[in-house]
């Protein structure tokens, strides 16, 4: 460049010289990771609603870059419109033979790569079963902290400030990681789903060309009849106080009465096993959040209030004027749970 001479460029030392706003934009006394990856795991048909929410709760989250990053062939090229669409500036999509089956170690080793790369100041990722798989082993590898299952993020410019729940639920903490980057599991259900759109940008292809340290022999997918609960409009809550296993059954015939509706359970009922785990709603389970929430027999723990406390209307029927259920309830009955459950299907045809 003229004028610069040995390194030393006179322009860049006088600030009177500088085009407007370059020494805001380009301010040297900021840390050196910026920016937010975020990880998501896809298939090559959809992209599921919590890797929506994170994407586009990431924008708003940092003033610098979003990158999201995922796995897979090309058949998921018809996935790139709407993941710039919900915020990503630039998508990494990681590829290569040992990508063929999911792997944590490899994921763990692909995803260190790309963030040796761009130093973001964040690494978001779903806290699913493949999330909390394979986040320990990234932080490991980046010799990072790790902070799990969040319940929700705020940021300080490229700080984050972490709530998720503490000491079996008693209390929320907000924490706050000492090093960069600060990597994170949030659990589906924290953020709104965010407006479907498409657009444009930066795609990068992420050769991985390590090998897998294992191979998948077989697998067998394990099936549920039930569909997501999270993708109900109304959820019929089962709880410790429902005394027979018959009023699962009752649920069930009132789900199927009412469109949209379905069934879930609090983890009493779960460990009882009258429920699979995959209806499980609160902080061990899945975060709701349907158009009608109908409680019954659920005293509302702190750890299920967290996972269903977004409902956007809720019922509650409880014979305990003081349990908690009632706090964030729109309605409340006070009556015997299983009868009052009985009476409702009798009267819902």
């Amino acid at each position: 460049m003229s004028g610069c001479e040995g390194g030393n460029c006179q322009t860049c030392q006088d600030s009177d010289r500088l085009p407007p706003g370059m020494l805001e934009r380009y301010s040297l006394d900021v840390p050196v990771s910026s920016g937010i990856m975020v990880v998501v795991p896809v298939n090559a048909s959809e992209l599921p609603d919590y890797a929506a929410e994170l994407i586009s709760a990431a924008s708003g989250l940092t003033d610098g870059r979003v990158y999201t990053v995922i796995f897979g062939n090309q058949d998921m090229k018809e996935l790139y419109p709407y993941i710039f669409g919900y915020g990503t500036d630039t998508l990494y999509h990681v590829r290569g033979k040992a990508i063929g089956s999911y792997t944590p170690e490899v994921w763990a080793d692909a995803l260190s790569q790309i963030s040796e790369r761009i130093k973001p100041a964040a690494i978001l990722i779903p806290s699913d079963k493949t999330g909390r798989e394979f986040a320990p082993r990234l932080a490991a590898r980046l010799k990072s902290g790790l902070t799990a299952d969040c319940t929700g993020l705020s940021s300080d410019g490229s700080v984050l400030r972490m709530i998720r729940p503490a000491f079996s639920g008693t209390l929320m903490a907000e924490i706050e990681c000492s090093g960069f980057p600060q990597i994170v599991t949030v659990r589906p259900g924290t953020f709104p789903r965010p407006e479907k759109r498409r657009a444009s940008g930066t795609v990068i292809y992420w050769p991985y060309e390590g090998d897998s340290c294992k191979e998948i022999t077989a697998e067998t997918p394990k099936t549920d009849a039930a569909s997501d609960i999270r993708e109900a409009k109304v959820l019929i809550a089962i709880g410790a106080g429902v005394r027979s296993r018959s009023s699962v059954d009752d649920a069930e015939k009132l789900a199927s009465r009412i469109p949209g509706a379905m069934v879930c359970c609090s983890r009493a009922i779960a460990e009882r096993g009258w429920m699979p785990a995959s209806r499980q709603v609160g902080m061990s389970g899945a975060a709701v959040k349907p158009e009608l929430y109908i409680a019954f027999g659920i005293s509302g723990s702190v750890q299920h209030l967290a996972g269903m406390s977004s409902s956007a209307r809720i019922i509650a029927v409880n014979t305990d004027p003081s349990a908690p259920i009632h706090s964030c309830a729109d309605l409340s009955i006070l009556s015997d749970a299983t009868q009052t459950l009985k009476e409702l299907l009798e009267r819902v045809s």
